[in-house]
């Protein structure tokens, strides 16, 4: 069992174990955004215009917090990209640069909360993908 362990790459194992948990990792990470937390765990800044906030409302759409939510576009379109010894966590809408541009790149990535939820996720496919390789 021993040599078995030795032979494990922690880096594949992660890699396999965010492949199996894409979809909560995604969902999580709407779930941030919507809540209008970055990766920090701090507030999207800078806040919505008065205009943006007046369209919000109109909308029934949360105006009291940078959500980053319109049409859904943005949400539909993030997705996570497994490499070698990371992930990245982006969106394949075309806004997402001007996005980036405005409110930062940590607008990607978990913070505080949703890091907690994506981990309590990510840990039994760990552990279960660990157990295979071990058998």
């Amino acid at each position: 069992m021993m040599k078995r362990l030795e032979k494990i790459s922690v880096t594949e194992l992660a890699a396999e174990s965010i492949e199996d948990t894409r979809k909560d990792l995604i969902e999580w990470q709407q779930e941030q955004l919507f809540a209008g937390k970055n990766s920090r765990n701090r507030d999207i800044k800078p806040p919505y215009t008065r205009r943006t906030k007046r369209i919000k409302r109109a909308k029934g759409q949360p105006d009291d917090r940078v959500t980053l939510r319109d049409k859904h576009d943005f949400y539909d379109a993030i997705f996570v990209d497994i490499r070698a010894v990371t992930f990245v966590i982006s969106s394949a809408d075309w806004k997402t640069p001007k996005l980036i541009d405005k409110y930062g790149k940590s607008i990607f990535g978990l913070g505080g909360v949703f890091k907690i939820g994506y981990v309590n996720d990510l840990r039994p496919a760990m552990v279960n993908n660990l157990r295979k390789k071990l058998l």
